[in-house]
């Protein structure tokens, strides 16, 4: 029963830019980590084969100590076969590391737009795919049918978008039912982990290895699928296992009553530690509530401190806690400033009403001698 592990969308020397140059770095020998931990996991896994749908690399530069180590941890496990099918990141070109570089002979790559097939009869196993030649693939490699041994476990890996249209290689699920394939290995989508069916093909998008914004959300690894034919029937199993080191998420807090940045950073470790959050989580937090326009927040005190996050964002939506019929009636430009902004506040558009009330809560704190650089 071979036991292959399926991963995606590593990017490699993705370069990190929303963090600043050292929290950067760590995070790009990181992501080198997380593919180590992928071998060691694939070693303690016993795993036939690897299949990489996809962006192992974030472009086609990449640096010498990262394929330095891809070579290096490929080599420490010659039992494994690792299948890469090169995605619009890392498409194949003869300035690719996949053309320029010696890799061991247990690595298979493909390098045609056209389905072309590995056998490995020692498993029963044939795996299809086809490589990116350049950032857009706009042709449907299943268009045409592809000749299967139905005695084989066919598995194919695609590196590809399940939409009528796109420029990553367009799929759609009616495609894969009439490919035949026994497992069709995604990759491209980095959210990842559902299994589905259609026709009597197996289907999924791994996810990717480790998030790298806040577009990708929660824990990240590999799917383990192992496979059984007999007599031309398909037995199945797949499991999720968590590889990524560190996580992105996202979370809204109310501050209602906060009166302090100490009361602030109060309230959000209480939340942190409500939620679990912390080292290995980079986090955006969204700050909800009503405060009191006469208290000034040093949000960026707080962000440095990052409250026992790997990294920390802060988004303050807090509403301005008024009175109104006092506002509207003062006759100082305090009052003017309410009346002004009104039609906005009272606005049905959401975005409108936000920019109004962030206008307000700002104008009243330096109208009271407030500094406003930290709101």
């Amino acid at each position: 029963m071979p036991k292959i592990i399926h991963t995606a969308d590593i990017h490699l020397d993705a370069p990190f830019s929303m963090l600043d140059v050292q929290k950067a770095q760590v995070r790009k020998n990181e992501l080198r980590g997380a593919f180590s931990s992928l071998i060691l996991f694939a070693k303690t896994e016993k795993a036939d084969m690897v299949i990489i749908s996809g962006d192992l690399f974030d472009s086609g530069f990449v640096t010498k100590e990262t394929t330095a180590l891809l070579i290096s941890q490929f080599a420490s496990f010659p039992e494994c076969r690792f299948i890469i099918a090169p995605g619009n990141h890392d498409f194949i070109s003869q300035r690719s590391p996949y053309k320029k570089e010696m890799f061991p002979p247990n690595v298979y790559i493909f390098e045609d737009e056209k389905i072309t097939h590995f056998s490995f009869p020692d498993i029963g196993v044939d795996v299809y795919g086809y490589a990116f030649t350049s950032e857009k693939y706009t042709e449907n490699p299943l268009a045409s049918v592809v000749p299967l041994d139905r005695g084989r476990i066919n598995i194919l890996a695609a590196h590809a978008d399940l939409v009528g249209k796109s420029d990553s290689c367009p799929l759609t699920p009616a495609d894969i039912a009439r490919s035949g394939f026994d497992y069709v290995a995604l990759g491209h989508i980095h959210k990842g982990g559902e299994v589905k069916v259609s026709g009597d093909t197996y289907y999924a998008y791994s996810g990717c290895l480790e998030g790298r914004s806040f577009d990708e959300c929660g824990v990240k690894g590999v799917l383990v699928c192992e496979f059984s034919k007999q007599a031309g029937h398909l037995s199945a199993s797949f499991a999720n296992r968590r590889l990524c080191k560190r996580r992105y998420e996202k979370m809204n807090v109310d501050i209602t009553g906060v009166d302090s940045t100490e009361a602030l950073i109060e309230r959000l470790r209480g939340a942190l530690t409500e939620a679990g959050f912390g080292s290995d989580v980079l986090l955006r937090m969204r700050l909800t509530g009503r405060i009191s326009p006469e208290i000034t927040l040093n949000l960026k005190a707080v962000t440095a401190q990052a409250l026992g996050l790997f990294y920390l964002e802060l988004e303050n939506d807090a509403m301005p806690l008024l009175n109104p019929e006092e506002l509207k009636n003062d006759i100082s430009i305090r009052g003017a400033l309410y009346r002004e902004l009104m039609p906005m506040l009272e606005s049905e558009n959401e975005e409108e009403r936000q920019l109004a009330a962030d206008a307000l809560r700002l104008g009243l704190a330096a109208l009271d001698g407030n500094d406003v650089v930290d709101f």
